[in-house]
């Protein structure tokens, strides 16, 4: 069972690479997805053998709910539903409910963590050599020349999000083994130490030349919430550090950052902030808004938006790409599916507040980051490999074995015993 989460671990960054091979007219990536997740299951039923008991907890149920009403949403309109489309949205939630319930311990959550920084090995390195090398090329942007690069990905975006991951990754990381006396520290892991080092810098080069601004922003977050939280005197230093790179590189920022810049001056109308983001969000709802009583509390389809099926829907009026994975859950699944969501995640984020130290920390900065970056583009929900790699760290908060607080509700989880 071990040798299998490992597996999984290892390879869930690396399938996230844009390899292009079709099996069976599937996408080599979504082959990866089905044997994923048979792995994950085979697993939890070795578990289920061994250790004879579930962990549950009200955060499977609402992700359950969740769940089931997306499936009852395809099959009510399975003529406008997309059944990959709706095993992509809710297979994320299955991983959170397995890998908890077969990780053992947060000592073998830390390994799996290391083994998965490992794995990003292969497409941080072949990313940096394809930009270095100007391959890889994804647009140059007309309105300010400047050239964005995919490296190994579909796409600038997907580069951004997983360079973003592994750098925030490489946190928790570090978190864990400072707060575990079990575990070795990172500055003593000398070797990994110098890998994951070199990494890093690799991967925030990658992220910085997919100019993906929302990583950018999201990675700001994660790591201003997190120093403000354990150590402000390092974060003067860094926010004295970042002041003078803004004065060094002012004109760079303009030309990456122009639009906000100008609506936040008033030179352009506030509906241009952040590529017309207020602008499509206006409109979007408004469509949504039009829908019957029906489509307004069940959505319009899994899948059933201009976004995903790069067709306009015969059902919506001209639904445009959201950059909202808040408001895609709405259009796809409806008010009711949205407060399942939403339920879902302060469940999560309750679990996370129970933790103690700086690991508490280091998972809110994390999961605050996160929801940041799904309210302003298109993220860890409607990125399947993004979502399912998010879900495998979150697990964390609800392991056998972890610190907990004051804030816990005992009654929020229990083992049930299945034997």
């Amino acid at each position: 069972m071990t040798a299998l989460l490992a597996l999984f671990f290892f390879f869930r960054p690396i399938m996230f690479i844009d390899v292009g091979w079709l099996v069976f007219g599937l996408n080599v990536n979504e082959v990866f997805a089905i044997i994923a997740t048979g792995i994950l299951i085979i697993a939890f039923i070795l578990r289920i053998i061994t250790a004879k008991s579930l962990n549950v907890s009200i955060v499977d149920f609402f992700s359950f709910s969740f769940i089931v009403w997306v499936f009852f949403i395809y099959t009510l309109y399975i003529d406008r539903s997309n059944f990959k489309d709706a095993a992509k949205f809710v297979l994320p939630f299955v991983t959170y409910f397995v890998l908890k319930n077969v990780i053992r311990d947060t000592r073998q959550y830390a390994r799996l963590v290391k083994i998965m920084l490992v794995g990003y090995s292969v497409p941080i390195i072949c990313s940096t050599i394809l930009i270095v090398q100007g391959k890889s090329l994804y647009t140059v942007l007309f309105w300010n020349n400047l050239a964005r690069f995919k490296g190994v990905y579909v796409n600038c975006h997907d580069l951004g999000h997983c360079m973003a991951l592994f750098c925030m990754l490489l946190g928790i990381y570090y978190v864990l083994c400072a707060e575990d006396k079990g575990l070795t520290p990172l500055p003593k892991q000398r070797l990994f130490l110098v890998m994951v080092s070199m990494l890093s810098i690799f991967a925030f080069y990658c992220l910085w030349k997919s100019y993906v601004r929302t990583c950018l922003l999201g990675l700001i977050v994660f790591i201003y919430y997190y120093l403000f939280r354990v150590n402000k005197r390092l974060l003067i230093i860094l926010t004295g550090v970042m002041c003078f790179i803004v004065v060094l590189l002012a004109g760079m920022l303009y030309t990456i950052f122009y639009d906000m810049i100008d609506s936040a001056s008033g030179k352009e109308s506030a509906e241009n902030f952040g590529s017309g983001r207020p602008y499509i969000w206006k409109h979007n709802i408004t469509e949504f808004s039009m829908q019957p009583i029906d489509g307004i509390l069940a959505g319009v389809g899994v899948g059933n938006t201009w976004s995903h099926t790069k067709k306009k829907s015969d059902v919506v009026g001209e639904m445009l790409n959201s950059h909202n994975d808040f408001l895609d859950v709405m259009m796809q699944t409806g008010v009711v599916g949205l407060l399942l969501f939403l339920a879902f995640q302060f469940c999560i984020f309750r679990k996370i507040l129970a933790l103690e130290g700086r690991v508490r920390f280091v998972f809110l900065a994390f999961f605050l980051s996160v929801c940041l970056m799904n309210f302003a583009s298109n993220s860890y929900i409607t990125r399947f490999g993004l979502g399912q790699m998010f879900y495998s760290i979150i697990c964390y908060v609800e392991l056998p074995g972890i610190a907990r607080g004051a804030t816990e509700d005992e009654e929020d989880s229990e083992s049930i015993d299945v034997a």
